[in-house]
């Protein structure tokens, strides 16, 4: 008799990661990857792990996270996905299961990441989005923050952005864009990249805050990248404000 046909699925996820110990598997804590896992062996008797577009740490959330799995059953991509989302709690979502080459792997393939950050600029803090922003009550510069995030554009090295316990063969990478946009109380921070280091959006958002309330110059920017030392740099922004938006393949 022979073996079922191995398939590759590409999953595309959507989280609140409020609950969550970050996307990775981790002794002792609950995460979105064994969340997932564990649904799956569920529904297809397998043991395996996901092979994700990169790691989410605890408290940020993901709208368009990509993981990878080589799956032996017979399943259709739609029963699959009403498989997972039937068994998932409700803060994680499988929103798309898609058959790919059978060497697609979601993070080796993956050409860029665009995040999202999330602040809510008004005097009080909605509380219907608490768990997806940060609130700075006291008003931003947006013409500040959009030329401090200019110098972030281009091929650096981004020591000064990294989590001081962030592991990495190196510290150099390549922003496309960064750019700001208001609606309402809330400003909206995209940057797009062909990788980022641990913590990088939140330092780098923790640091330009520091250009919209008026205490850093946006050329700043420069000399903090230059230092290539994780103190020039401000604050780690919370990890609340934070969502992977989309990978790209292509």
């Amino acid at each position: 008799m022979s073996s079922p046909q191995v398939r590759t699925l590409k999953l595309t996820i959507a989280y609140d990661g409020t609950a969550y110990h970050g996307w990775q598997v981790q002794p002792g804590a609950v995460t979105v990857q064994e969340t997932l896992e564990s649904a799956a062996r569920r529904f297809c008797g397998e043991s395996f792990r996901f092979s994700a577009s990169g790691r989410t740490d605890a408290g940020v959330h993901a709208w368009g996270q990509v993981a990878s799995w080589p799956y032996a059953g017979k399943l259709s991509p739609e029963k699959i996905r009403a498989a997972f989302n039937a068994l998932l709690p409700y803060d994680i979502r499988v929103r798309r299961v898609e058959e790919m080459a059978a060497d697609f792997h979601a993070r080796m393939a993956a050409r860029s990441k665009t995040y999202l950050y999330v602040i809510d600029n008004a005097p009080v803090a909605n509380p219907l989005l608490r768990r997806f922003t940060w609130h700075i009550r006291q008003p931003l510069d947006l013409n500040a923050l959009r030329q401090a995030s200019l110098r972030l554009v281009g091929t650096h090295d981004f020591l000064s952005f990294k989590a001081a316990d962030g592991e990495s063969r190196t510290s150099e990478r390549t922003i496309f864009q960064a750019r700001w946009r208001r609606r309402g109380a809330l400003l909206l921070f995209f940057v797009k990249g062909d990788g980022f280091l641990k913590n990088m959006v939140r330092v780098m958002v923790g640091t330009l805050t520091e250009c919209g309330r008026g205490k850093l110059h946006p050329s700043a920017m420069t000399r903090i990248l230059d230092a290539r030392d994780r103190a020039a740099a401000g604050l780690t922004a919370p990890a609340s404000g934070l969502i992977l938006r989309s990978v790209d393949y292509s």
